[in-house]
């Protein structure tokens, strides 16, 4: 009577064992990859669109005439030229803050309010666009807007050529207060 051997059960074993390896490998792989691409540090502010040297020098002329314009209390000019800025390089909040207060002074407070938003939406810590915003605000009406913005501008403009606008804006605060709670009090 012979024997026989099964063979089979040994190999059937040994790549069993293989393709867990191999899958144990791959789960850890992706794992590690997907760990690396959920964990990437995220910017405080929107990078800013490569440009050529020829365009950096046209949006610096063009944003020194705006602040020109500006200056001067010709607010329609400026918008005009911060418009065209926009156009070559959309990611500089601080286009969008001065474009926010030249039409802030043009009366146009919605447009202005969404200009200073969107610088904020940019960069967290464009604490000029918490002004502008504030200001605005004021102007049409919603005083507890004003109110917190106002204070989130004077949390994130500690420099010392913000003093001045610091006293400012803890003044607009008292009358702010004071007018919400006469209103409060009717």
């Amino acid at each position: 009577m012979a024997v026989t051997y099964n063979r089979k059960r040994p190999v059937i074993k040994s790549r069993y064992l293989k393709v867990s390896l191999l899958l144990i490998v791959a789960i850890a792989g992706f794992g590690w990859l997907l760990n690396g691409w959920m964990t990437k540090p995220q910017s405080a502010t929107t990078p800013l669109i490569s440009i050529e040297p020829s365009k950096h020098n046209e949006l610096d002329q063009l944003f020194a005439m705006a602040v020109g314009h500006m200056q001067q209390g010709e607010y329609e000019l400026a918008v005009n030229l911060w418009h065209q800025i926009t156009l070559i390089n959309p990611a500089i909040p601080e286009v969008k803050v001065n474009m926010g207060f030249s039409l802030f002074e043009l009366g146009r407070f919605e447009t202005a309010r969404d200009f200073f938003i969107s610088a904020m939406q940019q960069n967290d810590f464009q604490a000029n666009a918490y002004y502008g915003l504030a200001i605005t605000s004021e102007k049409m009406g919603d005083l507890e807007g004003a109110l917190g913005a106002m204070k989130s501008y004077i949390h994130l403009a500690q420099n010392e050529e913000d003093q001045h606008f610091i006293r400012k804006a803890r003044s607009a605060l008292w009358e702010w207060e004071s007018q919400l709670e006469s209103k409060r009090g009717e």
